[in-house]
């Protein structure tokens, strides 16, 4: 009897440029609104920029670092939006990391009330009302792979009990990414650290997944490779052309995997250790990776599989292979599972949105 035949329903509609010297080539025939890294975008390429852009520049507005947050969203729309209501047809250019490419697609969506806009971005609800707007993106650090999906996070930290928000339309991806590696040599080298532990930690999530398939597998494990052969090599050597290039090339990869996987329990941990120790995103998920890994060992043979690939070693090696990497670049791996407070922890996340597309989960 033949095997069953697997459907696979695949698509990304971004449309992506790649490689060195590509952001050189953004040019634009309508109106244009930059919102930008302040950090993240040299003196040079913003006179470059501007240069190109022309009279279709139509306002400019900068991302001065810290969280996404509700509040801060809420600033940008007063600057952006009169602009995009007077422009209807303009295109909103983000250029930065992941925090400023998630605001802009936010911000992308004007609303007819500016006043309704947080409660529509706590519940995750576009109004009908609501006019879209084009959006590129252009990303200046290798990790995020916002620039291919449609989710953006905001933080929501003017209430009793933080909590991070996730903003996604089915409408919301970009039109055009950008990812041109030369973008991220401003950045700096802890920084770039913590951006690739992130994309390791999008690919691993890729894997031990409910949604994984074998486009995402393919996508997630070249990522993770990458990822794990070349960041050690960034670090020693923050000149080499080659690694980041590699990074770039890994973040795109597991950016495209978790476009349609999401993340998973490694992330729905790592919100508590943003908000309350203030660490990192990047280390913030990686610190839980090995502990994840051994929790998803025996779910299913697939991602046994996928992951015994990963450093081409039997899965149960692999996780201890990955603590001694980590430990290597600074990072002290955590475990819930030694108290009761901690497995309560485990068990009320794994039961969370991004918790339940972890394969172990209940």
């Amino acid at each position: 009897m033949a095997a069953p035949a697997l459907h696979l329903a695949w698509s990304n509609p971004v449309r992506i440029h790649w490689g060195a010297g590509c952001f050189q080539s953004l040019v634009a025939d309508a109106p244009v609104v930059v919102l930008a890294d302040r950090a993240a975008l040299s003196y040079e390429n913003e006179t470059l920029l501007l240069e190109r852009l022309g009279h279709h520049c139509k306002g400019w507005s900068w991302f001065q670092g810290g969280l996404a947050s509700v509040a801060l969203a809420q600033t940008l729309c007063e600057e952006i939006w009169p602009v995009l209501r007077t422009h209807p047809n303009a295109t909103v250019l983000a250029i930065g990391g992941g925090s400023t490419l998630d605001l802009a697609k936010v911000l992308r969506f004007r609303f007819e009330d500016s006043r309704t806009a947080a409660d529509a971005w706590r519940s995750n609800q576009l109004p009908a009302s609501a006019s879209r707007h084009p959006l590129w993106l252009a990303p200046t650090t290798a990790g995020t792979g916002s620039e291919v999906t449609r989710w953006a996070t905001l933080w929501d930290t003017e209430i009793l009990q933080p909590v991070k928000l996730s903003w996604s339309p089915a409408n919301g991806y970009a039109e055009h990414a950008f990812v041109d590696v030369e973008l991220s040599w401003s950045c700096p080298l802890r920084h770039s650290r913590d951006c690739a532990l992130d994309t390791l930690s999008h690919a691993l999530e890729a894997l031990w997944n409910r949604n994984a398939s074998p486009i995402s597998e393919v996508l997630a494990l070249d990522a993770a490779r990458l990822v794990i052969e070349m960041l050690p090599v960034l670090l020693e050597q923050p000149a080499k052309h080659e690694a980041r290039v590699a990074l770039a090339r890994a973040s795109l990869l597991a950016g495209m995997a978790m476009s349609h996987t999401q993340t998973a329990l490694a992330h729905a941990l790592s919100y508590e250790l943003t908000l309350n120790e203030e660490m990192p995103h990047g280390e913030a998920c990686a610190v839980w990776l090995p502990m994840v890994w051994e929790l998803a060992m025996g779910a299913s043979p697939a991602c046994d599989t996928a992951l015994a690939r990963v450093f081409d070693v039997p899965a149960a090696e692999g996780v201890q292979t990955l603590r001694t990497w980590l430990h290597q670049l600074g990072i002290a791996g955590r475990d819930l599972r030694t108290t009761a407070a901690g497995r309560a922890t485990l068990d009320q996340e794994m039961r969370s949105a991004r918790g339940r597309n972890f394969i172990a989960s209940p």
